[in-house]
């Protein structure tokens, strides 16, 4: 189970265990967002510290509707206590866990000042593609 809290902004963070290239690993702060369908974005100073490989980049449509052609890089973070392969897309501001990473599981919130966030697996879940 990944456990965390809801911020003073009113977000939900959560730590999620990055690992860089040579397989140490990184806790990093993330936002969930419900409405960004991918995995994962780091800004570009965590990226640089991770010496992620770099990837194909990828068009996105931001809440604004602009179209955004953003960097990618392969890497893997500790997911329900398995290495799991995932696409990071290098973005500013605060690192964002995404609904390709939540796929399968179960996101549970306590919606109240500093109320607890948890994400377990959910049984039987088709695994994410």
């Amino acid at each position: 189970m990944i456990t965390g809290r809801i911020n003073q902004g009113r977000e939900l963070v959560v730590r999620v265990e990055v690992s860089d290239r040579y397989g140490q690993i990184l806790p990093v702060a993330c936002v969930v967002d419900t409405g960004f369908t991918n995995e994962l974005t780091l800004p570009p100073a965590v990226i640089r510290r991770l010496d992620l490989e770099p990837a194909n980049p990828v068009s996105l449509i931001a809440a604004n509707d602009e179209i955004l052609r953003l960097d990618t890089y392969r890497g893997t973070v500790l997911w329900q206590g398995r290495r799991r392969p995932v696409r990071i897309i290098e973005a500013e501001g605060a690192p964002l866990l995404g609904i390709g990473l939540l796929w399968g599981s179960l996101l549970t919130a306590a919606i109240t000042d500093n109320g607890e966030v948890t994400i377990s697996p959910l049984p039987d879940a088709p695994p994410a593609e």
